[in-house]
């Protein structure tokens, strides 16, 4: 399917540049086609290919550009030492991974898988569904918490305050009166976790981030509350997310990224009839 790709070769005619594109995202196919490059674009996100090893190898290169928001698995240390500057693309799938947030937050609420499978397993009706799906509680004036208010939460809690949500975030490196002027209240995270009926991770992975969301996050949580994340895996500490729904810490979860993808086919998580799993499709 890349071969039916444009990327923009057009746009290079006048400067005399070559592109070589389709190449395999493995350490050795980037240094044997990549170590004369004067930049290079591909995944910085989840290809774990632009190590040390290969960095150093790129003695001409000068720019490696990445499509996506992330940039998680390129070695920066090595880049920023070999003078290479590092590109992402802040705008990426701000629609499509806001659009998967929202739409999590309504299939959990609504219930709508449980109720799906007991329909066309069952054949039950209206009268018989209360058993299955009750209590559903309107969305109308529920408050969504945003853990990070990048690109990404923002568009999400546009989308949430149009619903007639209230919506509230922490994120300390956001100015409150940006928040304000979204409609969004700033909050410190116990009271997020608190006072939030549906939970959603939108932090990068870095060394302060990893395991973000563990055990005591989820202890704080209301025993109703939809936890989602739809931004790195590694934000939680999925073991202990596991435990909190076992425990019924939370009422259940809706979640795209998992710490190693594709799940494992024994995770605990593919059992759970509360919990949506989507395979990091929301890009």
């Amino acid at each position: 399917g890349m071969d039916r790709i444009d990327f923009g070769e057009k746009l290079l005619e006048p400067f005399d540049v070559t592109l070589v594109k389709n190449i395999e995202q493995t350490e050795d196919s980037v240094i044997a086609n990549c170590k004369d490059a004067d930049a290079v674009i591909g995944s910085i996100s989840h290809a774990n290919v632009f190590t040390r090893k290969v960095i150093e190898q790129m003695s001409k290169c000068r720019l490696i550009a990445g499509p996506s928001i992330a940039f998680e698995t390129i070695d920066l240390g090595a880049a920023n030492e070999c003078g290479i500057a590092v590109a992402n693309n802040p705008d990426y799938c701000l629609d499509e991974v806001s659009g998967r947030v929202i739409g999590l937050m309504l299939a959990l609420s609504y219930k709508f898988f449980q109720i799906d499978k007991v329909v066309k397993e069952e054949g039950i009706g209206r009268g018989q569904l209360r058993q299955v799906a009750g209590p559903i509680a309107r969305t109308q004036g529920q408050t969504l918490g945003l853990v990070g208010l990048g690109k990404i939460a923002t568009i999400a809690a546009l989308k949430a305050r149009g619903l007639g949500m209230r919506v509230i975030s922490y994120d300390p490196y956001v100015l409150d009166g940006y928040m304000r002027a979204l409609n969004v209240e700033p909050v410190d995270m116990d009271t997020l976790l608190k006072e939030s009926d549906f939970i959603s991770v939108h932090v990068p992975v870095t060394p302060a981030t990893r395991n973000f969301i563990g055990y005591e996050q989820f202890k704080k949580m209301k025993p109703t509350c939809y936890f989602i994340n739809a931004s790195r895996g590694a934000v939680v500490d999925e073991p202990t997310m596991i435990r909190a729904l076992d425990e019924k810490l939370i009422a259940g979860a809706g979640i795209d990224v998992t710490v190693k993808e594709p799940i494992e086919r024994d995770n605990p998580l593919l059992k759970m009839s509360n919990v949506i799993l989507t395979a990091h499709s929301g890009w």
